[in-house]
């Protein structure tokens, strides 16, 4: 019976050994950050940006100033010789004409209260929100696209807890932001 169950336990090996031999790793397919060397990241988000209809800006060694419609967002590499990386996303809103900062200060609280979905603060131009992509390495493509769609549909749910308060300007496409 022991015999029995080492052949059955060896088969097994060579079973996984085989199937996993048959599906070859894809090759990585993606932005290879120079870790730890975030300028030269830098520079290769810009251009990847660049290159998907925004308007890009180095702001500094280290930051991504991009724009699209009436929208901004930073992006900063923070990269870790260890493998550890990460891009942080910034996106900005500017405020309505007439909202003061400490509405909108006010405001950016609330958000942190009823929304997990990042960071929301004020600052001088209106609000705005931060969150972070990790990745090991290589940054895919598609996830940085993804998570920046997904950065810009947080505008939605910020409209809803705004609700009828005029805090936030219209950004372009939007007929009314409250």
């Amino acid at each position: 019976m022991g015999g029995m169950r080492i052949f059955l336990l060896g088969l097994l090996i060579a079973v996984v050994f085989a199937l996993g031999g048959c599906a070859a790793p894809r090759p990585s397919v993606g932005l290879a950050m120079p870790a730890p060397h975030e300028a030269r990241a830098a520079s290769l988000l810009a251009g990847y940006l660049l290159g998907r209809g925004w308007t890009v800006r180095l702001a500094g060694d280290t930051l991504v100033e991009a724009s699209r419609g009436g929208e901004r967002l930073w992006l900063a590499p923070l990269l870790d010789a260890e493998g550890m990386d990460r891009v942080v996303v910034s996106r900005g809103w500017p405020r309505a004409e007439g909202a003061d900062r400490d509405s909108v200060a006010a405001f950016a609280l609330e958000l942190n209260e009823a929304l997990n979905v990042g960071q929301f603060r004020a600052d001088d131009r209106g609000l705005v929100f931060q969150a972070s992509l990790p990745f090991l390495g290589t940054l895919d493509p598609r996830l940085l696209d993804a998570f920046l769609d997904y950065s810009a549909d947080v505008r939605l749910a910020v409209l809803r807890v705004q609700a009828g308060r005029r805090l936030l300007a219209p950004l372009e496409g939007e007929e009314t932001s409250g």
